[in-house]
């Protein structure tokens, strides 16, 4: 990994200028100088795309940050036998490294860039000419939400960080820790201020009023102000905008062997103007290189079993019974996949109990349930039929038999259309109905229920789901919930951490912020839900599923902590480091 402090200093010239290796050998001047760029709405404008386009790698390629955060929860594991592919949390995720297909360290180091690219815009912003005071503060909200954002998921993946409030422009060493709180503080403040200014409206993959205040509903939520998260979420939803989509729309709004499920997670449907409940969309468009996301969605290739491999699944003779021959009709129905991230039995199975009529879990369009698989092999005589399993290692299933959301997982793949990983398309960040189910948690924690369960059955009601009464809620419940919506969309690690750190703070179940790191909710839901982390089951040599209490803060690159030398950047407890950490700072002043 690039040295930490090396993203910090190369902070002036992120819309002309590249921070590489020789990042310190003299050059000559470019006229595109700081003093040049950053005069007008357009010059800050070129930092709020690049802010945008930046929200959108972790939802791209095989691995990546929202792989990072599912296998990391309650909902799944990594089912791939490669070496990098994170097993045992004990032994691979730590300060040094942790692979390159799952590289926790790179949402540290993609965090701090962006943080780093809102603050040219936040120190610089008062030296340009804007046509209005309401052009200027419009482009000073975007880049306090942007800011909030990645603090937002640094604090619940890394715990106690350095906050940047302003644009360094020279090499910098001493940095220190801040509490998790005091950034709450800052951030909430920033962000109350933003929404009055964000615009209503916007072009697919700005941020909207809306956006703001979806985010500052988890801010809220996350600093304990559950009826200030109420009335932000409340402001999202009933501000005209936004609705969930209930009837049929878009691209095969007509093919009555759809349904508005389907519609909802097409690409071509989720940055389009019928759409009114995408908050946040990422943008990726094939074909036109500013807007092209690289290798596009690999979610056929991340979420997709290796069904295909030939040396697991075999035909009862014992033959190679599937194939992944470039232009096999089921190979491009189904993709490529190779199970960078497996959903355990608690999303395939146990959510759904008593969920038959939900659309989420239609199995005629929308799931894909393992009795789909099929011998894609026209040299196996039972060439066509439904894979019998039991003439298959049943290790080799955690790998390469379990089904998932079709719906969501298949992506056409323009640039590989023979043998398809999942093409390009755009991503949902935020949506109406994680809203709902926000705005459902802050009632229950505000002992609420009933208002609770009417915020869950809109949700529900909407996939054609029974509706619960108030005295199903529970936070289990809303995490279910979330689970069943927004599966393959939402940080299921940091929101797990979010409501561990509630729990803790408010000793619910036992839970205290004194031991927080050997009892937290994280670990405990993740342990009672996940039936691979649970067991610990042996994989494949010495590979086995583990992870740990202290697991709930992941660590802190130990590079950012040695190139650090004149300051203190705390490393946390259970990982080598923690020994020399100092007390954070609480207060959060202009020089840092």
């Amino acid at each position: 990994m690039k040295k930490w402090i090396k993203y910090i200093v190369c902070a002036s010239f992120i819309t002309t200028l590249s921070c590489g290796d020789d990042f310190l050998e003299i050059k000559p001047l470019s006229i595109f100088t700081p003093e040049s760029v950053y005069t007008d709405k357009a010059g800050f404008e070129g930092v709020l795309v690049n802010l945008r386009k930046n929200l959108r790698p972790d939802f791209y390629g095989q691995g990546g940050g929202l792989a990072c955060e599912l296998i990391a929860s309650d909902l799944a594991i990594s089912a791939n036998k490669q070496q990098d592919a994170v097993h045992n949390f004990d032994t691979q995720v730590i300060p040094t490294g942790t692979g390159s297909t799952y590289d926790f360290h790179e949402i540290w180091t993609r965090a701090y860039n962006q943080v780093r690219n809102a603050n040219v815009i936040l120190s610089r912003i008062n030296n340009g000419k804007f046509d209005s005071e309401e052009i200027k503060n419009a482009i000073i909200a975007e880049a306090y939400f942007h800011r909030a954002y990645w603090y937002y998921r640094l604090i619940h993946l890394f715990g106690d960080v350095p906050f940047l409030n302003v644009e360094h422009t020279a090499p910098k060493i001493d940095f220190y820790t801040h509490t998790r709180k005091s950034i709450l503080t800052k951030i909430t403040e920033d962000m109350a201020w933003a929404v009055q200014w964000l615009p209503e409206k916007i072009t697919p993959g700005a941020v909207s009023k809306a956006a703001g205040n979806h985010l500052l509903t988890k801010i809220y939520l996350a600093d304990g102000k559950f009826e200030e998260a109420i009335q932000t979420a409340s402001a999202v939803i009933d501000g005209g905008i936004h609705n969930l989509m209930e009837d049929r729309f878009g691209v095969v709004a007509s093919d009555p062997s759809y349904n508005v499920i389907w519609d909802l997670h097409q690409k071509e449907n989720k940055s389009s103007s019928l759409n009114k409940e995408g908050i946040l969309v990422v943008q990726d468009r094939y074909g036109f290189p500013d807007a092209e996301a690289k290798d596009g969605t690999q979610s056929m290739r991340r979420y997709v079993p290796a069904w295909w491999n030939a040396s697991y699944i075999k035909d009862p003779d014992g033959k190679k019974g599937t194939i992944d021959t470039q232009g096999n009709e089921f190979l491009i129905k189904v993709g490529r996949g190779v199970g960078y991230v497996r959903a355990c039995s608690y999303h395939n199975y146990e959510i759904w109990n008593n969920c038959n009529k939900d659309l989420r879990h239609d199995n005629q369009v929308n799931w894909f349930s393992v009795d789909k698989f099929i011998y894609n092999n026209p040299a196996s005589k039972y060439y066509g039929q439904p894979v019998q399993i039991q003439y298959t290692n049943p290790l080799d299933t955690i790998h390469c038999w379990y089904p998932f959301p079709y719906y969501k997982i298949y992506v056409e793949d323009e640039e590989r259309p023979d043998q398809p990983y999942g093409g390009h398309s755009d991503w949902y960040l935020f949506r109406l109905a994680e809203t709902y189910l926000l705005r459902a948690e802050a009632y229950y924690w505000s002992n609420q229920m009933d208002k609770a369960a009417n915020d869950i059955n809109a949700v529900r009601t909407r996939a054609s789901a029974d509706p619960i009464s108030a005295a199903d809620v529970s936070i289990d419940y809303i995490l279910d919930e979330r689970a069943r919506e927004l599966f393959a969309e939402e940080f299921r690690k940091t929101e797990l951490t979010r409501i561990a750190f509630i729990m803790a703070e408010n000793s619910i179940n036992g839970y205290t912020t004194e031991n927080f790191t050997e009892k937290n909710f994280w670990y405990d839901r993740v342990m009672t839900k996940n039936e691979f982390y649970k067991a610990g089951n042996i994989l494949w040599g010495p590979n086995i599923y583990k992870l740990s209490p202290f697991h709930v803060l992941w660590p802190i690159p130990a590079d950012a902590i040695d190139s650090n030398q004149g300051g203190i950047i705390n490393q946390n407890k259970g990982y080598v480091g923690y020994e020399k950490n100092g007390t954070p700072l609480t207060v959060i002043d202009d020089q840092q």
